[in-house]
Parts: structure tokens; sequence; C-alpha cells
């Protein structure tokens, strides 16, 4: 598996259009080939908004993330957020092999 973590810090006065927007990128993101999963999450004290997508593999998150991508298009993200995007990128460590 492999994840896209975003973190999102939107002003104050945005926090409902980006909160708005993420809500409906899950519901479309679901739908691009390789996405296992796509979450919006807030923290608990809703300064940060979180977009998590969950890939089949690194190589279906290469092969899929212009889709993706095309989801944001047009977002004013300069204006809305008090900072850049924080994009981390994940690959699963798989448990150990079990011993015998």
């Amino acid at each position: 598996m492999f994840t896209q973590v975003v973190v999102h810090r939107p002003r104050p006065e945005f926090r409902g259009a980006t909160l708005a927007y993420l809500q409906q990128a899950t519901l479309i993101a679901r739908s691009v080939q390789g996405i296992v999963e796509a979450v919006a999450w807030s923290e608990g004290d809703g300064e940060r908004l979180v977009l998590t997508t969950t890939w089949e593999s690194a190589a279906a998150f290469t092969a899929g993330e212009d889709a993706l991508f095309d989801l944001f298009q047009g977002v004013p993200f300069e204006e809305w957020m008090l900072e850049p995007l924080d994009v981390l990128l994940l690959d699963e460590i798989p448990p150990p092999a079990p011993q015998e």
C-alpha cells in the first residue's frame, strides 16, 4: 500500500469552503482507479484538515496521480490557506515475516 497525506491549514474564513471541498473530493477520488480509500479528517481543534488517499501501490499512485490532481485544478489554495499544503508520501512498512 501507498498513502498520500495532505495537510491543509485554512484561514478561518475559508474553513467551511475547504471542508466542503475536501468532502466532495473524497467522493470523487474514490472512483479513481488504484485508490483503495480516500478520507477527509479534522484535527480536534479544527485548525488542520487532512486528506488521505490510500493506493494499491506506489505504482498505482504514479499511474493515477494526474486524475487525482485534476480534482484540485482551480481551487484557490493560496487564498484559502494560512501556509502551503504539507504533503507526505508514505510507503507501507510491512510487518516482519513470521519466524519459524
